[in-house]
């Protein structure tokens, strides 16, 4: 639950900025810096990007957190020996000195945050479907799919990984916006940020029905010809978007196209939509 992980993470935000307050002890001006640990931790959760597995947060932050931290701990060290030499300034009370500059600190902080986070919303309701899909709600994650604004190649891979596990991939796949071709029906070229690639990989690589969208995806109809004749040889038993590509293939084959429009949800249109 989104409240849970929310709790948990403020909570060990909150002990971190206690234990460096224990062995710091900065106080005066110097409080609010004993949150930057804090503060950079979250700047990491938040910076995740978005185009590509959960690791490549640590292409930049391996190297720069620890940077970071020992130039803070320079700081506050030095500022720590400065407090028994600083001037006195008004420390009670609403207009306190001390409460306006620690508030300005945090100010910066959060600032920082907001800077530095990834903030694209398309992103943000990919992470929300990714979420679905690890909670093995496909149905869920297809609605929200087909609400999204933009989808890019990883929404697709995810939108297939879906319509497969619902059992319909070979009668719905094509009513939803689908981008990047055969090369997002498996890991590889694009990743799930969440969901590991081999997960997706195990359920897949030994599906006929990925195998067949796989040249359906790729416009590739001679070769799915072959290969439906193989597992439905009989026009009568095939699925809606297998009969469809191949009364397709059979038209092209006669050189004659299709009129459009064409109807929406159709194999017929993907075939022609842009590439």
């Amino acid at each position: 639950m989104a409240w849970l992980g929310a709790g948990l993470i403020t909570f060990v935000l909150q002990l971190l900025q206690v234990c460096v307050y224990s062995v710091l002890k900065l106080n005066k001006r110097g409080y609010a810096l004993t949150y930057f640990p804090s503060v950079l931790f979250l700047t990491i959760l938040t910076s995740i990007k978005s185009n590509g597995p959960i690791s490549t947060i640590w292409d930049t932050w391996a190297w720069l957190a620890p940077l970071l931290l020992i130039l803070y701990f320079i700081i506050a060290y030095n500022v720590r020996r400065y407090e028994p030499y600083e001037p006195e300034i008004r420390c009670s009370g609403f207009v306190s000195q001390l409460l306006w500059i620690n508030l300005g600190t945090l100010t910066s902080f959060l600032l920082l945050i907001g800077i530095f986070s990834n903030s694209d919303r398309d992103f943000h309701e990919r992470m929300k479907v990714e979420t679905l899909v690890l909670n093995k709600q496909y149905e869920a994650a297809l609605s929200n799919i087909k609400r999204m604004r933009n989808v890019d190649s990883a929404t697709t891979m995810l939108t297939i990984y879906c319509v497969a596990r619902t059992g319909h991939l070979p009668d719905s796949l094509y009513e939803y916006r689908l981008i990047g071709g055969k090369d997002v029906l498996y890991p590889g070229k694009v990743h799930s940020v969440f969901l590991p690639d081999s997960v997706i990989k195990k359920a897949t690589s030994s599906s006929v029905h990925y195998q067949l969208n796989e040249y359906l995806l790729d416009r590739n109809l001679p070769t799915f010809k072959k290969l439906v004749q193989k597992y439905y040889p009989v026009d009568s038993i095939r699925p809606r978007y297998y009969a469809e590509a191949y009364k397709l293939y059979a038209l092209l084959s006669k050189g004659m196209k299709p009129k459009p429009p064409y109807p929406k949800g159709s194999y017929t249109s993907y075939y022609f939509s842009v590439r």
